[in-house]
């Protein structure tokens, strides 16, 4: 038997660069992690950026389950609130957990504004940046598609630890004259976190 040496086990040679042409034994222990290049005739190490999106596309197929009114989130502004008077209440999302979302439906009941703060987004003021310009006004149950244009344009991807928080704000100048509820409705999914 006949022992090999590989330039790797040459002392003093870690750090450098192997010489042109070299190819690094494939056994069935390695797997290239690289590519040719033609130009300078080197092997060159794949950019850490092409593993991450090769990861976060298999992310996106390994579904876990569904985010839906199951995983909704209220904000109570009780009876008799004076105008301009702001409550919220935040969604967390579990450790370990990645998720999704393609739709966000926000429902506002009478005297009382609603919106979304989105702990990914950068802040605004040192507080979250909100989602909607302007609060949702109202009485009013809204569908936000993530995805379509003049939103997003992709699914909100929210990793562990990441918030959603729900921001109601009366509106009526006389105050409630009921207790108010802001509902948020996250809609998506649940995947294994690769990245």
């Amino acid at each position: 038997m006949t022992k090999e040496i590989i330039p790797q086990q040459l002392p003093g040679y870690p750090g450098t660069r192997p010489p042109k042409g070299w190819v690094p034994p494939l056994g069935q222990s390695l797997s290239l992690l690289g590519v040719y290049d033609n130009e300078s005739g080197y092997w060159m190490g794949l950019p850490l950026q092409v593993l991450r999106e090769a990861l976060l596309s298999a992310e996106v197929l390994q579904t876990e389950d569904r985010i839906d009114e199951r995983d909704k989130v209220e904000v109570t502004i009780p009876d008799l609130s004076a105008q301009d008077t702001v409550k919220t209440t935040e969604l967390e999302v579990p450790a370990g957990e990645v998720w999704y979302l393609n739709r966000l439906n926000l429902i506002t009941e009478a005297e009382v504004s609603g919106n979304i703060r989105v702990s990914k987004f950068p802040k605004a003021d040192t507080v979250d940046k909100k989602y909607l310009g302007t609060d949702q006004a109202a009485g009013n149950d809204e569908d936000y598609d993530l995805a379509a244009p003049g939103e997003l344009g992709a699914d909100l991807r929210l990793v562990g630890g990441d918030k959603l928080t729900l921001v109601a704000t009366v509106t009526a100048a006389g105050g409630t004259i009921a207790d108010r509820k802001v509902t948020l409705n996250p809609f998506g999914r649940k995947t294994r976190r690769l990245v």
